[in-house]
């Protein structure tokens, strides 16, 4: 081999070195999300006014979204979750949004304007660190009858996913 190809392949591993070192690294800053096997009660306000609690708020079904008006992705799911909310709130499925604007008014306007029909809580660290504390939106948790998470989605909803839980859970 001539020595413009071993400075080639010194230069390639230099860069693989790099590049594993960086990634490694960085995945380790990286905190690990991890929920609660089950959602234990929280009270927070009702963005339309008045306190509500998961425990008045839950179904047969629940299914828990942590959304904010300016997110891009939750605006996104909101046709979904209408259709979830339509196709399975006859069968026992609740909705409870748990809304991440700083204000309260705000927050109610969204409700409004989005035509969103279902509880909107205003959040509260009680309600997050109920649900881990994920620090992110959105987050979507399908809970059972019993208050045991089956099914979580950070970052957008997973729409195949979630329908296949709300099935299992509240039968077809």
């Amino acid at each position: 081999m001539r020595s413009s190809t071993y400075k080639i392949l010194a230069w390639v591993g230099a860069i693989l070195f790099f590049a594993f070192a960086f990634y490694a690294m960085e995945s380790r800053s990286r905190p690990k999300l991890v929920f609660p096997e089950t959602v234990v009660n929280f009270a927070a306000e009702n963005v339309m006014g008045g306190t509500s609690s998961y425990a008045n708020e839950k179904g047969t079904a629940t299914l828990i979204v942590l959304t904010a008006s300016w997110c891009p992705a939750c605006r996104a799911e909101l046709p979904v979750l209408k259709e979830f909310h339509k196709e399975f709130g006859p069968k026992g499925l609740k909705i409870v949004m748990i809304d991440e604007d700083d204000s309260k008014k705000v927050a109610r306007k969204y409700k409004k304007s989005m035509g969103i029909p279902w509880t909107m809580l205003h959040w509260n660290y009680d309600a997050i660190k109920a649900l881990g504390n994920p620090g992110v939106i959105p987050v979507s948790f399908v809970v059972d009858k019993d208050d045991r998470i089956q099914h979580v989605d950070v970052g957008s909803l997973n729409e195949l996913r979630v329908r296949q839980e709300l099935k299992r859970l509240l039968g077809k």
